[in-house]
C-alpha cells in the first residue's frame, strides 16, 4: 500500500471494463476509494463487493451515459455527495456500442457513429475534467489520467486484420489523437494545482484471432500484446502524488510497438 495514496478518492470512467477493473483493483491495493462510472450491471456490483472485502475501501457505482450532456453536472454532484472529495480522475471510457456506421470499412463509416465516438472518447473527458476541477483543485495535488491508444499516435497497418472480422475505424483514431492533444492543453491550463497526463496503450491481448495475434507480436519488440495490468500500473503510477513533477506527458505502454 502506498502511504501517499491511502484514502484518496479516484473516479474511473468505464470502470467496469477490462482496463477499468484492473486499474480499480490496483488503486484499491493502494488504499484508494473508488467511484466507478459505468452502466449498471452485476459484474460491477461483484467487483465493488470484492474490492471492499479485500481492501476495506469504499467502492461505489456512479451510473451515467456519457453521451448525455446533462450527466456531467450530475456526476460532479454525486461524487461530492458520496465522497466529499476527489483526488484523481481516470478518463478510460471508450465507445463500443454496436450501431450503423461503426466498426465498418472506411467508405461505410457514418456521421452518427463519428458523433457518438467523439461524445464518449473526447467530449466526455473534457467536460468531466471541467466539472470536476473544483473538487480536484481543492486537494492541491489532483491528477487526471486520460487513456488514449497507439492509433492516436501512429496509423494502422490494415494487413494485421486480413482474414479477420476486426476493424480499425478512423473515428477511433481521431478521438484518441484528440485526447492526447487535450491532455497537453489541460496540463498547462490546470497547472500547478492539477496534473494531467495520458497513458497510451498498445493492443491488449483478449483472445484475438490467432493470425492477428501472431502478426501483432511479430511487430512488437517485447514479443507480446499488453495485459490490462500493464496498462493499470502505468495509470496508477501517474496518479500517485510522488509523480508530482510529471504533467503534460504521454506515457506509451506498447511493448515498443511505436519505437520501430
Amino acid at each position: 500500500m502506498s502511504p501517499t495514496m491511502k484514502d484518496n478518492v479516484v473516479l474511473i470512467t468505464g470502470g467496469g471494463g477490462h482496463i477499468g477493473r484492473a486499474t480499480g483493483a490496483e488503486l484499491a491495493k493502494q488504499g484508494c476509494h473508488l467511484a466507478i462510472l459505468d452502466r449498471a450491471g452485476p459484474h460491477i456490483d461483484a467487483f465493488c463487493a470484492e474490492m471492499t472485502a479485500a481492501h476495506g475501501i469504499t467502492c461505489n457505482l456512479i451510473e451515467a451515459d456519457l453521451r448525455d450532456a446533462s450527466c456531467f453536472d450530475a456526476v460532479a454532484a454525486e461524487v461530492k455527495d458520496r465522497f466529499g472529495r476527489l483526488d484523481g480522475l481516470v478518463n478510460n471510457a471508450a465507445f463500443y456500442d454496436d450501431m450503423p456506421g461503426w466498426g465498418v470499412p472506411f467508405d461505410e463509416e457514418g456521421y452518427d457513429a463519428w458523433q457518438a465516438v467523439m461524445q464518449v472518447n473526447l467530449l466526455a473527458p473534457f467536460f468531466l475534467s471541467q466539472k470536476l476541477t473544483p473538487l480536484l483543485r481543492a486537494r492541491d495535488a489532483g491528477a487526471i489520467v486520460n487513456v488514449a491508444s497507439i492509433y492516436g499516435v501512429v496509423g494502422p497497418d490494415h494487413g494485421l486484420y486480413a482474414g479477420t472480422v476486426m476493424t480499425n475505424p478512423a473515428a477511433y483514431a481521431a478521438s484518441k489523437g484528440g485526447l492526447i492533444a487535450l491532455s497537453r492543453w489541460l496540463s498547462t491550463v490546470l497547472a500547478p494545482d492539477i496534473r494531467v497526463n495520458t497513458v497510451t496503450p498498445g493492443g491488449v491481448e483478449r483472445g484475438q484471432n490467432p493470425e492477428f495475434l501472431a502478426r501483432y507480436e511479430a511487430k512488437t519488440p517485447m514479443g507480446r500484446m499488453a495485459t490490462e495490468d500493464d496498462v493499470a500500473y502505468a495509470i496508477v503510477s501517474l496518479l500517485d502524488p510522488r509523480a508530482s513533477y510529471i504533467t503534460g506527458q504521454n506515457l506509451i505502454v506498447d511493448g515498443g510497438w511505436t519505437a520501430w
